[in-house]
């Protein structure tokens, strides 16, 4: 006997950036096992809108206006600790993805990444790893690799 159905992931996107949002819900729109809630664009809507849509995935974009997105990863990965929030970013720093698992994200994806790399992470997230797209990683082994008061 096989498997069921995969289950369907809720999506919710949160980024100041209407065009990120638009080109990722065309993306995910053909993703039969991805549902795109929509997205956030003011920052201080964040947490009242992920209790109301209550999504599986958040996509959290690093800087967003007039909050610090690693202090509401924070409260919600303590108050809402079945969503798995990934940051999702055009900064690659190993200062921002340390931050950011400390803050009790599910990982750090990259802006710069494929689609289907992005894919895969949210579906390892929701799966329960903790996970880090191909330019997060690269620049995370390299920051290991240098050792402590080395330079990436």
């Amino acid at each position: 006997m096989g498997q069921g159905p995969a289950p369907v992931l809720r999506i919710l996107c949160v980024d100041d950036n209407r065009l990120v949002g638009e080109a990722l819900q065309r993306r995910l729109a053909v993703e039969p096992t991805l549902e795109w809630l929509g997205q956030v664009t003011d920052g201080r809507a964040v947490e009242e809108t992920v209790r109301g849509l209550r999504p599986d995935i958040v996509l959290m974009d690093v800087d967003m206006p007039d909050v610090d997105t690693f202090d509401i990863v924070e409260r919600m990965s303590i108050g809402e600790p079945a969503i798995r929030i990934l940051m999702f970013s055009g900064h690659v720093d190993v200062g921002y993805i340390n931050r950011a698992l400390d803050s009790g994200a599910w990982g750090y994806l990259s802006k710069n990444d494929d689609v289907a790399s992005l894919i895969e992470c949210i579906r390892r997230a929701a799966d329960g790893d903790v996970v880090l797209s191909a330019e997060a990683e690269a620049v995370h082994r390299r920051s290991r690799d240098a050792g402590p008061g080395h330079p990436a």
